[in-house]
């Protein structure tokens, strides 16, 4: 048996795939990528009833029946430079500022509390503005605002 499957690349309605009623999300990925050469496995996040979707997971576990729609969002990756240190944040262009920073926190452990990201001098990001709307895009580079570093190099004054 099979199941049909419609899929939405970036909000754009794609094909119905049809794939064995044992697929993995993964095996969903494999079969958009040869659907849309531009469409790489790792550059894939789908995402259903709201949830996004791990690759080892059946679809039928995620309760993926007969003409279900899959989202898929193209992910690319931002360079975030820091002071001697740069980082890769993986995002699509739906998503925030405020998301690179808690990718940052996520993946490298830093303190997001009191840091700015800037796209040049003086050029600070707003954290609820999507990316996008900062022509943020596939190997764009973000920094971190300096006085984020000056102010994480003081040391804490001792007890009195």
């Amino acid at each position: 048996m099979t199941i049909r499957i419609r899929v939405d690349v970036d909000g754009t309605p794609g094909s119905p795939i049809e794939l064995p009623n044992d697929a993995t999300v993964k095996d969903l990925k494999e079969a958009v990528n040869d659907m849309f050469e531009s469409c790489p496995v790792e550059n894939q996040e789908m995402a259903f009833n709201g949830r996004v979707l791990q690759d080892t997971t059946k679809l039928a576990t995620c309760r993926v029946i007969n003409n279900s729609e899959i989202s898929i969002r193209i992910l690319f990756t931002v360079v975030i430079v820091g002071k001697n240190r740069r980082y890769e944040v993986r995002a699509h262009e739906n998503s925030y500022v405020g998301d690179l920073k808690q990718k940052l926190s996520e993946d490298y452990g830093l303190d997001i509390t009191n840091m700015r990201l800037q796209m040049g001098p003086e050029s600070y990001l707003r954290d609820d503005t999507l990316l996008w709307a900062n022509r943020i895009s596939s190997g764009t580079r973000v920094h971190i605002a300096e006085e984020y570093f000056a102010a994480s190099d003081v040391p804490d004054k001792p007890d009195e």
